[in-house]
């Protein structure tokens, strides 16, 4: 199967890439700036910048399209809106349309949970048909990216299959997930014991797994689903997972919620607070009915792949 594969370079887009060439698929991976990794699978193109993309998707079978912006600069005169609409949304539907109109069979997009929103009842999952309610302009973006995706879809022959993701992880992860996994190995007591909650995430590995029933089971899906491990962790629970992978004690103790939300008050780290000490859950029922897929990766199993040097 030839498949153009959008944000090669990213950690998705790295992952994937691996896997679909052990699968034996034709890959064009397309950067944004031409990469070596790739060799003549490699193909250089600024999606923002580029007007005309026919080339780009002719005679490709299905795109899986992870390309799009995460985040802004911390800078009061970026435009974050129109950032965030340029990437992910814009890109998205000229990319949809220039694959229908190229013939191209399926088109599978990664989006995001923040269309369903920040936070859950720790017993009530989001599902998929649920509402969007983002509450960002990332999540804004991604929902209008998801909106133009079906019109296009909807319109034309090709097929679709969104996929929202909660927070992923895996070797090579940055950002939030890398710093806790920082803080965990310092040492430092985590004042985090009391903390109740249960948060939904996907392990890269089990992501990419996902993401190739997509772009491969036989269709037509026409669908939006959510993924995750399957297996929700508390805040406490995951400090242990990652100490546990490192082989280092998981010094979390008792600390009162209320002083902790005053101090990220206090500190204008309010969202931290949340993400640390609220739940956000998701149901993959849907995905593993209409993929035909399950996750095969175990939490303690990933987390250990993250620990290997």
């Amino acid at each position: 199967m030839k498949i153009l594969l959008t944000g090669a370079n990213g950690f998705v887009g790295r992952h994937l890439y691996a896997l679909l060439k052990s699968e034996g698929h034709e890959v064009r991976a397309l950067t944004r700036v031409a990469s070596s990794l790739y060799g003549n699978d490699n193909i250089e193109c600024d999606l923002e910048r580029t007007e005309n993309l026919d080339s780009i998707v002719t005679g490709c079978d299905v795109i899986i399209h992870l390309a799009g912006r995460a985040h802004v600069m911390n800078d009061g005169k970026f435009d974050a809106a129109a950032a965030y609409a340029s990437a992910n949304t814009e890109v998205t539907r000229r990319l949809a349309e220039s694959a229908s109109k190229c013939g191209v069979r399926r088109f599978v997009f990664l989006s995001s949970v923040k269309v369903n929103g920040e936070s859950t009842p720790m017993d009530k999952p989001f599902f998929a048909s649920d509402n969007p309610q983002p509450q960002d302009q990332y999540g804004i973006s991604k929902l209008h990216a998801e909106q133009q995706v079906q019109r296009v879809a909807g319109a034309t022959a090709m097929d679709y299959v969104i996929i929202r993701t909660p927070l992923v992880y895996g070797p090579g992860v940055r950002a939030n997930f890398a710093s806790l996994i920082k803080l965990t190995l310092s040492g430092i007591p985590i004042p985090l014991g009391a903390v109740r909650n249960k948060r939904s995430l996907i392990s890269v590995q089990n992501l990419c797994t996902a993401l190739l029933r997509a772009a491969t089971i036989p269709g037509p899906i026409n669908a939006t689903v959510l993924v995750s491990d399957g297996d929700d962790l508390s805040t406490p629970q995951l400090v242990r997972a990652i100490a546990r992978a490192h082989n280092v004690p998981a010094r979390v103790f008792w600390f009162p919620l209320g002083i902790l939300n005053i101090v990220s008050v206090l500190t204008r780290k309010q969202s931290l607070f949340q993400r640390l000490c609220g739940s956000l859950t998701v149901d993959i029922s849907e995905s593993k009915r209409l993929l035909q897929w399950s996750p095969e990766v175990s939490v303690d199993e990933s987390m250990r792949m993250m620990a290997q040097p």
